[in-house]
This record gives C-alpha cells, structure tokens and sequence, in this order.
C-alpha cells in the first residue's frame, strides 16, 4: 500500500509522514519544489513534486498511490485546492481519501465554507473517505507562545474565559495513522474529532503549564482588534491574521471550542495527552535564555 500525504512540509503532513515511514508504509510525500522533495525523500518515503493550484500536476501521481492524506494550509483558496486533489484521486480510482478537518465548530465562517466545499466533494463521490478532526492543536497554539513564556511568562490572546478541548498532535496523528491502515470501509463516512482529555480556559492552560514548568505562567486577555495588532507588529502576515489565528480564538470566546470526546482513547486504548504532560514533554521549547 502505498499512500500519498499532500502538504507534507507543513505541521500535519510532515508528522503524517513520519508516522506512515515509522510502521513502514510507503509514501509519496508532497511539495510544490523539487528541492524539497529531495529532502524529503528517504526510507519508505519518496519526495514527488505536486502542487493544489496546478490540478495537472496531480493524476499522474494519484495513479502511483492507493490511498490519501488530504491537508492543505488555512487559505481562502482551500476549498478550491482541496476539490482538485479529491477529483483527481476519485479518477485515479484510489481506494481511501482522509481529510484532515477540525472539530471547533466554525459554523459558516469562511474557513469553514472552504472546507465544507471539499466535504461535499467527499460526500458525493463514491470513494470511502473519513474525516480526522482536532480540537485547538496545542503545538499550534501553545508553541506559538514561546516568546511570550520565555521572556515574560506570559501567554497573549483573546479567548475570554471560553473553555478549549486542546489536543496534542501527536494523537491526532496517531488516529490518521491508524485509520489509513485500516479498511477503508472501516471508518468510512465517520468524522473522528479529536481532542484532549478536558476542555480548560486559557487560564487553566496557563497554570497547567506553570506546573509542568515549575514557575509561574499567566494568561493575558486582550480585545481581538488589539491582539490582531500585537501579532501583526511582531511579524505576523496581515493577510493571514483573520484565518490562521483571529477567526480560531473568536470560536473559543464564543465557546464553541469546548468539545471534549473520547475518540483517541476508543481507536487506541490510551489516556489523551492533557496539557500538563505535553508541557512536561516540550519544556526546552519554554526555557529561559
């Protein structure tokens, strides 16, 4: 078998591949740069150059490969980028489409009708295809404040007091791993959300992290507009502010980032991963200089 990960340089396609090598499953791993596909290349894992805007680009490797891991970045083109590669790996004839989708519950907000688009490409072809949902992805978020923890022993946000299912994504992995092992049938039709073992504000988050730290992390709650302004002060793409990080943290203060299921314990027997142990396992991305 062998599976084709797109967006394999980015956080999810590249864990997605190393996972898929580690049990030994053949993989071609996307990227738009030949250099890049060189260095992706290695052990069970071959580098093959395709790109979501080129759709052309796209047939003659869904023919090499048996089923697919579908992740594209947070884009207002998703929806579009998305279709194409379902379109082509249901000509190919592939036997499995996993998409990678979310459980905050976006409702209606212009990521979410990008990747409603692709989910009812799903819906009407006649490939099995399952969903893999993360709850707020904490290497996403919390790794995201490592300056802030470093040199101030502060996190920054605008969550309010809005509880969050943050999920490690080591286990989020892990499901999309077992999942494109399986039959296809298996988990066909099924949106599998994943999450962490309790939903907890981003003041819970803090002093769960301040025990694994062994000093004091505070949480600092700021109005959207003025947190937008911080991030794109520090560096951030203002193009790139409402989708990738305004339009997630405006779901937690509305509260609808709080599920908590028991997905990840069901497909592998293990306890989610909670905040205090993903801390205690990332401590050198926290320490002071």
């Amino acid at each position: 078998m062998t599976v084709l990960v797109t967006g394999a340089t980015g956080m999810f396609g590249s864990a997605m591949v190393d996972a898929l090598d580690r049990a030994g499953v053949e993989v071609l791993a996307m990227t738009r740069r030949e250099s890049s596909a060189e260095e992706l290349t290695r052990g069970n894992v071959t580098g093959v150059v395709g790109d979501l805007d080129d759709p052309a680009s796209l047939p003659m490797l869904m023919e090499r490969v048996e089923r697919m891991f579908l992740v594209s970045p947070m884009h207002a083109d998703l929806g579009r980028r998305e279709v194409a590669a379902i379109d082509a790996a249901v000509a190919a004839g592939v036997d499995q489409i996993v998409k990678l989708f979310g459980a905050v519950r976006h409702e209606g907000d212009p990521l979410d009708v990008q990747h409603q688009l692709a989910i009812e490409a799903l819906r009407a072809c006649d490939v099995p295809w399952t969903l893999v949902s993360p709850q707020t992805v904490m290497e996403t978020n919390l790794l995201g404040q490592t300056e802030g923890i470093r040199h101030e022993n502060s996190m920054y946000g605008s969550a309010g007091d809005g509880r969050i299912g943050m999920v490690a994504l080591a286990d989020c992995i892990d499901v999309a791993s077992i999942v494109l092992q399986s039959a296809p049938a298996q988990w066909s039709g099924r949106n599998l959300e994943i999450t962490g073992p309790a939903a907890l504000t981003y003041t819970e988050v803090a002093e769960q992290m301040s025990l694994a730290m062994g000093r004091a992390i505070s949480y600092v709650d700021m109005p959207e507009q003025e947190f937008a302004a911080m991030l794109i002060e520090y560096g951030f793409p203002a193009d790139d502010v409402e989708l990738q990080v305004l339009c997630h943290f405006r779901q937690m203060r509305l509260g609808k980032a709080d599920l908590v299921t028991d997905t990840f314990e069901e497909l592998t027997g293990r306890p989610a991963t909670s905040i205090r142990v993903w801390t205690s396992a990332h401590l050198d991305a926290f320490e002071t200089d």
